[in-house]
This record gives C-alpha cells, sequence and structure tokens, in this order.
C-alpha cells in the first residue's frame, strides 16, 4: 500500500499535467485552425485574436492566468474566450480521476502486480494511452466546437489510439482468462455497433444536420476504448441527451443550423470511463 501522502501528491500532479495539457489542446487546435486557412504564420505563438499581440508567458499559466484576468487579454482587455479555461479544467478534472481510477490501483497493488509484469505493463499502458487520446480529444472537441469540422488526420489518429487501447485490454483479458475473450470481443464489436453505428445513422438519417460525417468516425474511436456495449450505450445516451438540451433548440428554430455533436461525444465519453472506473472505487470506500 503506498502512502496517503505520496498518493496525493502524485493525484495534484496529475491534475496540473492536464491543465497543461488542456491548455496544450486548444493551442493546437488554433494552429490547426491556421495551418488549414494557410496563415502559419499565425501558429508560431499564442496570440491574441483581437489586438494580434503575442501572450506573455505568466499570461499563459492554465487556469490560473485565465482567472487572475478574469478572461480578458492584458493589452486590448477583449474577452479572449472560455473554451481555454474549460479545457484546461476539463482535462486536468479527467487526468485528475483517471490517475485515480486506474494508476493508483496499480501503486497498491505494485508488489503483486511486480510478480506479473505483463499485467503490470499491459495496464500502465492503457493507462497513459487513455491519457493521451484524451488529449486528441480536446483538440477534437474545440475544433468542432468552433469551426463544425473535424480534421481526418486527428480522427485518424483518435482511431489508432482507440485500437491500441482495445487491443491492450483483450490482451489482459486472454493473459487472466483464455476463456473469456470470445465473450470480450463480442461485448466490444456490439459496443462499437451500438456507439459508431448508431451515429452512423443519425448521420444519415439527418442529412448531416444532427451529425457530421466525421462524428461516427469519432464515436469509432470512443468504442474501440470503452470496450464494452454498456458503456458504449451510456455514452450515445448521454451525448444524445446533451445535444438535445443545449444544441437542439437552436437547430429546430433555423433550419439551416447544424448540431456539432463531436463536443458532446468527446464529454460524454470522459464522464462515461470516468464514472465506470471510479463507480467501484467509491463504493469500496463506503461513498
Amino acid at each position: 500500500m503506498v502512502d496517503t501522502m505520496i498518493i496525493s501528491l502524485i493525484l495534484v500532479m496529475m491534475f496540473i499535467l492536464g491543465a497543461v495539457f488542456g491548455s496544450f489542446a486548444c493551442c493546437q487546435a488554433w494552429r490547426w485552425r491556421y495551418h488549414a486557412t494557410k496563415q502559419k504564420e499565425l501558429g508560431q505563438w499564442s496570440v491574441c485574436m483581437h489586438c494580434k499581440k503575442r501572450i506573455k508567458w505568466y499570461d499563459n499559466i492554465p487556469i490560473v492566468s485565465w482567472l487572475i484576468l478574469r478572461g480578458k487579454c492584458r493589452n486590448c482587455g477583449k474577452s479572449i474566450g472560455i473554451a481555454d479555461l474549460l479545457s484546461e479544467i476539463g482535462l486536468a478534472v479527467a487526468f485528475l480521476m483517471l490517475s485515480w481510477a486506474y494508476l493508483v490501483p496499480v501503486l497498491n497493488n505494485w508488489t503483486l502486480l511486480s510478480l506479473h509484469p505483463e499485467f503490470l505493463a499491459i495496464q500502465l499502458a492503457v493507462f497513459v494511452m487513455m491519457l493521451m487520446m484524451l488529449v486528441v480529444l480536446t483538440v477534437l472537441a474545440v475544433y468542432d466546437a468552433k469551426w463544425g469540422e473535424l480534421p481526418v488526420v486527428l480522427l485518424t489518429l483518435a482511431i489508432l489510439f482507440g485500437a491500441i487501447i482495445f487491443v491492450l485490454k483483450m490482451k489482459e483479458v486472454s493473459l487472466s482468462d483464455e476463456a473469456d475473450l470470445l465473450r470480450s470481443l463480442g461485448n466490444a464489436a456490439l459496443g462499437v455497433l451500438v456507439l459508431a453505428g448508431t451515429c452512423f445513422v443519425i448521420y444519415k438519417a439527418s442529412k448531416e444536420r444532427l451529425m457530421g460525417g466525421g462524428d461516427w468516425l469519432l464515436a469509432l474511436a470512443l468504442a474501440l476504448a470503452l470496450a464494452d456495449w454498456w458503456l458504449a450505450l451510456w455514452t450515445i445516451f448521454l451525448a444524445n441527451l446533451l445535444g438535445d438540451v443545449i444544441a437542439l433548440p437552436g437547430a429546430m428554430k433555423k433550419k439551416s443550423h447544424v448540431v456539432h455533436f463531436g463536443p458532446f461525444l468527446v464529454v460524454a465519453f470522459v464522464i462515461v470511463l470516468v464514472l465506470g472506473n471510479c463507480l467501484p472505487l467509491l463504493i469500496k470506500v463506503g461513498f
């Protein structure tokens, strides 16, 4: 059992790391946009979108700088938007909770797991790949929310990460009980059908008004990473619930309005991923 102080320190560090990567993800979304629109000269440094002046390093501290400046540019005083703050806080919380769900159990059982190095390596690999995938998903969510597009390269990278996580999870199942492998593969396949299949049907049926062509590919990446039909079902349910509450009213009022569904899928995925792994821990400790 690892000392409580050490675990607390690790969780704090993961929260800070998540905030840093949240800021990085938002910046990468803008840089990707500059590249797509042939404005490469604007993507070298973080700049205010109003006065075009470079943002100093002390105004780029995740979460802290935004709160101190109250979401405004130090030079011109105009709003710099809330997307940065949301991505920083969102990824910080996600890193914290996933570290609690994935990393802390590994540390607490390190002595036992060290006797089975394959299990240890797989669990650590799944944890690291999940964090990397969350960064890519954050870039996609910010990009889709701002410009209504999901870049193919980033989608491909998300699917690759999801596939790697899927393979690692199936490998872990095969190591523990090969008889469960076929059932786990069927469970994962059903999850892909539930999540990616549903998104594809909505995309076709709504003629891209409620869901774009890239959304079902994003859903495919999420379904592969979840590798579970029940978690996939909750993800599509929460994503549609969020979309209905936040975006659907605008789509109903304006027939030409298109719902950017990517951010809702990503948010739902993170919620399900966190709760799906943290609820057992909460129940165990008596919350």
